[in-house]
């Protein structure tokens, strides 16, 4: 579905594309405490036949029941047994081509311009060489074989883009708190390519998908348009090895290239009294990265294996000088570190990322007003994690009352929110308006 004004000049927080799915399932962690069709969470009633789905009222299952009712008989005669959320929705994709014209389906992304089932890219050839994924195909080759039983599946060739097509462009599907509640396909949305530097963002209202710009663009140009496929929070290598994983490409971004975060990001302070020179602890995991994505530009460039060198290597090691015995010395200082005090950097690097991880998930009280900077620091000024954060931290100085502090992080929460978001969004208008008004009344 493609909804948006006539936009010359886009400017932050405008709303570039809002679709509905192609295709999508909820998460089976949510079955019985969201409605299965609109996914809002709340009291739900089991559906009559198949008993495993569940909607909110007769409306939102009236509007399911095109996509539910070829299922529903299916999902009964299968019970006890329940049907992996992968595999559900690949039966949903193939009953959705097969009903009707489904493969000419048009999602349109401009008032002109618009992407059928076939223009999304199934990595083929990627898919054949990748064991796991290979594996997990023909798990689901054989459940859908028992599920859809009385229904004519595609060869295998032809099913195996089918499951390209889905695992490769799938999105998940996040509530309010950004936590995964499912899965879905949008063939609009699919045109837009990664960047772990991002100028667009997409976020979830049920299970519409709408992507917003976070930064100003002279025109909307959808070659240019890119949002994060991952969570900016982890390395540069991490990011890196996930996207080669799970899409089959290495980002070539300015961030990942970025000589200052690769230098702080794998970094421990220097020991040193009165030296907080980063000592970069993973420098070879950094080198080989850098090398990795200059050797993967060389070949776009026809230059083969050769690795043509940027200078970026260099600065990797500014601030670190390596010795043979696999010691450091600090860049800035000079101050030696041996063998076994880089074991306990890394030791205690491992557990402050375990940590940080933790505190995303569980009380912020202690942590809220250390984690704003390195939240910031990991995903910019204007992230929707960063407008959450915001938000939990403002709730706990509220319960605390201290109304002034709690008025302040809503506000940094409504600045983030009103560009990510929007001011119809339920985040907005239903959690974090009410807030900052109940902060503005106890503090009169």
């Amino acid at each position: 579905m493609y909804k948006l004004k006539h936009i010359n000049a886009v400017k932050t927080g405008d709303l570039i594309l809002s679709e509905e799915p192609f295709a999508y399932v909820l998460s089976s962690k949510e079955k019985g405490s969201r409605c299965d069709f609109c996914l809002e969470k709340g009291k739900v009633l089991k559906c009559s036949g198949c008993q495993f789905v569940h909607y909110c009222n007769r409306s939102c299952q009236k509007d399911a029941w095109e996509d539910h009712k070829w299922e529903c008989a299916n999902l009964k005669r299968i019970a006890p047994k329940t049907i992996p959320d992968a595999a559900r929705l690949l039966a949903r994709i193939l009953n959705r081509l097969q009903r009707g014209n489904g493969g000419a389906y048009k999602a349109f992304y401009t008032p002109t311009s618009f992407r059928v089932w076939k223009d999304l890219m199934s990595h083929y050839s990627d898919l054949k060489s990748d064991k796991k994924r290979m594996d997990h195909f023909s798990t689901l080759s054989m459940v859908l074989f028992e599920y859809l039983k009385d229904i004519s599946l595609p060869n295998t060739a032809d099913l195996m883009g089918l499951y390209g097509r889905m695992v490769i462009n799938s999105f998940t599907i996040l509530d309010i708190e950004m936590n995964s509640i499912g899965t879905g396909i949008y063939l609009a949305s699919s045109v837009i390519d990664h960047s772990c530097n991002p100028n667009a963002v997409a976020v979830f209202d049920g299970k519409t998908i709408n992507i917003r710009a976070l930064k100003d663009m002279n025109c909307l140009d959808w070659k240019k348009i890119r949002i994060s496929y991952i969570d900016l929070m982890k390395t540069p290598y991490e990011r890196q090895m996930e996207l080669r994983q799970s899409y089959y490409f290495l980002c070539q971004c300015d961030r990942c290239l970025d000589e200052n975060r690769i230098k702080y990001v794998h970094a421990a302070k220097c020991l040193k009294d009165g030296c907080e020179h980063p000592v970069n602890i993973k420098w070879r995991e950094n080198l080989k990265l850098v090398e990795k994505i200059e050797k993967e530009k060389a070949k776009e460039n026809g230059a083969g294996d050769t690795i043509v060198s940027n200078g970026c290597s260099e600065p990797i090691f500014n601030g670190i000088l390596p010795l043979p015995d696999g010691s450091v010395y600090c860049g800035k200082c000079g101050t030696e570190f041996m063998r076994n005090d880089l074991d306990k950097f890394m030791r205690t690097m491992e557990e402050s990322e375990v940590n940080l991880e933790n505190m995303k998930e569980t009380s912020m009280s202690t942590y809220a007003s250390i984690l704003i900077p390195c939240f910031r620091f990991y995903y910019g000024e204007t992230h929707p994690l960063l407008g959450l954060l915001h938000i939990k931290y403002g709730k706990i100085l509220l319960y605390k009352m201290n109304l002034a502090g709690a008025l302040k992080q809503f506000k940094c929460a409504e600045k983030i929110i009103k560009i990510t978001h929007g001011e119809k969004h339920p985040l907005y208008k239903n959690h974090l308006l009410p807030l900052m008004y109940q902060a503005i009344v106890e503090s009169e």
